[in-house]
């Protein structure tokens, strides 16, 4: 890394990566941010887990700004991913770390503002957003949206920042699952890690290609399955909508639809209003919520069906058969108990003051 850029460094920023190709714009744009990021005070760890062509390439674009390393084969999970995350660790020169997928694009402003709440928290999980917005970024702005209005916690975001001394404290979590960011967040809370659920504090992340869209899209469906009542209840949405076209009138199934529909939009419309989320997110977003109910009612069952033909899904070259992993249900009720207890102590607090 440049000795320029080594000065006042705030934190270490940690980014798992990996390819398959070399993509030359992709690297031109990645330097850009990376480089953003060392002159935002970060101390910036990629640790890229590329075939040996695809890593010296990026070695030659990104090592001048950054500690570009190989993950550490001692770590020998299943989601390659999270190698990389306790790669990183080890390797983090700073307490407060920052740890991001290749995909979300912190700001100067966004990094002072994290390193900030790390001062006070021992983990900090922020939200969210997408920009810019092809059609299909816009289902996904619904539906961390409705996850904003249904959830106490808010949506998962691919990002959190976390103090060195308290991962190390809570020791590895489970990298043999795909759900691994929110898998960290739940591992924290299960050891009693202090966590700031910061609605608030919203970090853009960056729309996939349509084709990696597409092929997100049974994955984030097969993570769902340990919460059996939203799996059963998108596995219903189309036999019960074919059930009742075959035993009721068209004007029921219209309602039945209609109802599904303004149930969603106004469960989105909550989550956007939700800490003014409407600063980040297009107002139309919620409108978008129906069609990706119906996204996910469809791949629900393309998900059903790699675990049924093949006990798992597919991870790069590995089957991966858990979605989540031992903390999901255990740190969510941690998690969902602190959450309480915290609304409960403002509650008191308003009543106090007024």
């Amino acid at each position: 890394m440049n000795s320029s850029m080594n000065q006042n460094i705030v934190c270490s920023f940690i980014v798992p990566i990996r390819r398959v190709q070399v993509d030359s714009l992709e690297i031109k744009r990645l330097s850009n941010y990376f480089r953003s990021l060392s002159w935002a005070g970060c101390e910036v760890l990629i640790v890229d887990g590329s075939p040996k062509v695809v890593f010296e390439e990026h070695a030659k674009s990104w090592q001048s700004f950054s500690k570009h390393v190989a993950p550490d084969p001692r770590y020998t999970y299943l989601n390659g991913k999270v190698n990389g995350v306790h790669t990183g660790v080890d390797l983090a020169s700073c307490e407060r770390i920052i740890l991001a997928d290749d995909d979300i694009r912190y700001t100067a402003d966004n990094v002072k503002r994290m390193c900030e709440l790390l001062d006070s928290f021992e983990m900090v999980r922020p939200q969210n957003f997408i920009a810019p917005s092809p059609w299909w970024a816009r289902l996904e702005n619904a539906r961390i949206l409705i996850n904003r209005g249904v959830l106490r916690a808010g949506d998962y975001p691919g990002t959190c920042g976390f103090r060195r001394s308290a991962i190390l404290r809570v020791g590895p979590y489970d990298g043999d699952v795909l759900f691994d960011n929110e898998e960290l967040v739940r591992h924290f809370a299960v050891n009693g890690g202090d966590i700031k659920y910061a609605l608030d504090f919203f970090i853009l992340k960056r729309p996939p290609t349509l084709t990696k869209w597409l092929e997100q899209r049974p994955r984030q469906a097969y993570e769902d399955f340990v919460m059996r009542a939203k799996t059963a209840a998108f596995l219903a949405v189309i036999p019960v909508t074919l059930g009742l076209s075959f035993l009721t009138t068209a004007r029921t199934v219209i309602f039945f639809l209609a109802m599904l529909s303004l149930l969603s939009v106004l469960l989105s419309g909550r989550g956007l209003m939700r800490d003014a989320a409407y600063r980040f997110f297009p107002v139309r977003s919620p409108f978008y919520a129906p069609l990706w109910v119906l996204e996910r009612s469809l791949s629900v069952y393309w998900a059903l069906y790699w675990r049924v033909r093949y006990g798992g899904y597919p991870f790069g070259a590995k089957l991966l058969t858990k979605g989540t992993g031992v903390a999901w249900i255990a740190g969510g009720k941690v998690q969902s108990k602190n959450l309480a207890n915290a609304v409960a102590f403002r509650t008191l607090s308003d009543q106090k003051n007024v």
